[in-house]
């Protein structure tokens, strides 16, 4: 069967999105999550702009997704990642394939996973996110190395420093959504399943590396405010120096040409 793990913004009114749902059989809320149930497919919903399906049918996944973009807020090109699963003896996350154990609790099984699988593709849309800044920025040091300046505007710069700024808050405001999930504390039974997807997934290393690139955008931002305070410091020196030339022009013009 499968699992297709989406983010599509940056939050979701969850409960916004509850009002406007319509002929589903049932609806719980978790602390950041929802659970949207019907027949034989689930839909976990969070809050941090990420979501899970769990065998729906592709036309229902594009309904749902069309009702959700209602209460999107600041929408992101979609990053996804699609799995398969089934059930088994005991439950497993191994190579992207899920088990889940044949219990009555299913449900709790698939959420567990299901915090793994968007924490995973948050990370995931961080990552793309960064990377076309990186991407956008890599000439800038390499001009800097060469011509010795930028040849972006004062306004241009500034806008650059926005950007990076943006993106670098973004990240570091949603780095609570990588830790462990409130539900596995209290539901420590979930954890081994939950520690299996995040593993699997390798969440941890590339949080990491995550940090590192973050890291890299940091950097870019001290050069590029550094080369925007360096032209504030010559334009200055450069309207001192003028009023010290016009100086000298006024005390000649009076005291040795006696022009005024």
């Amino acid at each position: 069967m499968r699992c297709l793990a989406l983010s599509t913004a940056e939050t979701y009114d969850l409960h916004g999105l509850v009002v406007a749902l319509e002929d589903v059989e049932f609806v719980n809320f978790y602390t950041d999550a929802l659970h949207i149930a019907y027949k034989d497919w689930s839909i976990f919903v969070f809050r941090y702009g990420c979501l899970v399906f769990w065998n729906v049918p592709p036309e229902e996944e594009t309904a749902f997704l069309a009702t959700l973009q209602k209460f999107s807020q600041s929408p992101i090109d979609p990053v996804s990642e699609e799995f398969e699963y089934s059930f088994g003896v005991k439950p497993r996350f191994f190579q992207d394939k899920i088990t889940l154990a044949k219990t009555r609790a299913h449900a709790l099984q698939m959420l567990a996973v299901s915090y793994g699988l968007s924490q995973a593709i948050k990370l995931t849309a961080f990552e793309v996110s960064i990377d076309r800044t990186i991407e956008k920025t890599k000439n800038i040091p390499q001009e800097l190395a060469r011509r010795g300046k930028i040849s972006l505007s004062r306004k241009q710069i500034s806008q650059r420093i926005g950007e990076l700024v943006i993106k670098r808050n973004s990240v570091n405001l949603h780095s609570d959504i990588l830790d462990a999930p409130v539900f596995i504390w209290d539901h420590p039974e979930y954890e081994s399943l939950y520690s299996m997807t995040t593993h699997d997934l390798e969440l941890h290393a590339r949080t990491a590396v995550l940090n590192r690139r973050l890291d890299i955008v940091k950097e870019l931002f001290e050069m590029m405010r550094d080369e925007l305070n360096n032209r504030h410091s010559r334009m200055l020196e450069s309207i001192i120096v003028l009023l010290i030339m016009i100086e000298v022009f006024l005390t000649f013009a009076i005291h040795v040409f006696h022009i005024f």
